[in-house]
């Protein structure tokens, strides 16, 4: 995993130098993290420039993505397909602006992370597009990176049959890229706080090991396995991945 040095952009990575179960490693420049780019300075266009990307993947929903727009780069294809709300379980807006952390809390998050990875329209889309190699180097991002993205990224690991506590690291790892950010939002919002309302607002705004873990859990609860959830929910045979990852490991 290596860190992008942007200016205005939080949490990105290449995905790239993680080991899988065979002890191949994903190759660097393939796949990348972010949260979104629509803040990127004039040096950080450039600097994006030189990251061969060909796709750029937003889990966003229409209102977020008009809101911070992502800058245009002409030679990468833009999918934008919102993670959210595409299955029963819907997570209160976030455009409600600050009241929103004091109206959802942990379990809410817990069963958010539960729901996500099953029927989501998203995230098929996403398996798909990078089963072709010609979508590669890949950004995939939502708001701050660290939720949809979260779950995003496991998948993708998953796929590639990296270990489930190095998954697990690349989650929590989110918690470090974000600290500038979160705190900065923190110091916007405590005078309208309670105490207990502020440590609801960090325990919102981190990557927390019972968030992922109650995605894999639900997994496992409902195929019995994640090779079963791949091939089940996304179509993605012993085969399929076998070809995915000769192209992604070396």
């Amino acid at each position: 995993m290596k860190i992008t040095p942007f200016e205005a952009v939080y949490n990105f990575r290449d995905m790239g130098g993680y080991k899988s179960r065979d002890g191949r490693v994903i190759k660097n420049g393939l796949i990348y993290r972010s949260a979104a780019l629509g803040k990127m300075t004039k040096a950080d266009k450039e600097l994006f420039e030189t990251l061969g990307v060909k796709t750029i993947f937003d889990y966003r929903d229409n209102h977020e993505a008009q809101n911070n727009p992502n800058p245009v780069f002409p030679y990468a294809k833009y999918i934008q397909i919102p993670a959210k709300g595409n299955h029963a379980f819907e997570m209160p807006t976030n455009t409600g602006g600050k009241d929103f952390y004091k109206v959802v809390s942990t379990e809410m998050f817990r069963e958010f992370y539960a729901q996500m990875p099953f029927n989501n329209a998203s995230f098929k889309e996403l398996i798909v597009t990078i089963q072709h190699p010609e979508n590669l180097g890949l950004v995939h991002h939502c708001a701050v990176g660290k939720d949809r993205t979260g779950i995003g990224s496991a998948l993708i690991l998953l796929a590639l049959d990296v270990p489930e506590e190095t998954i697990m690291e690349d989650y929590l790892d989110t918690n470090v890229h974000l600290r500038p950010l979160v705190e900065r939002m923190a110091q916007t919002i405590q005078q309208d706080y309670s105490d207990r309302e502020l440590q609801q607002f960090y325990a919102l705004m981190s990557a927390r090991e019972d968030y992922l873990q109650a995605a894999f859990d639900a997994m496992d609860n409902r195929y019995g396995s994640k090779s079963a959830f791949l091939e089940q929910e996304f179509g993605l045979t012993t085969e399929k991945r076998k070809q995915l990852q000769d192209h992604c490991l070396l």
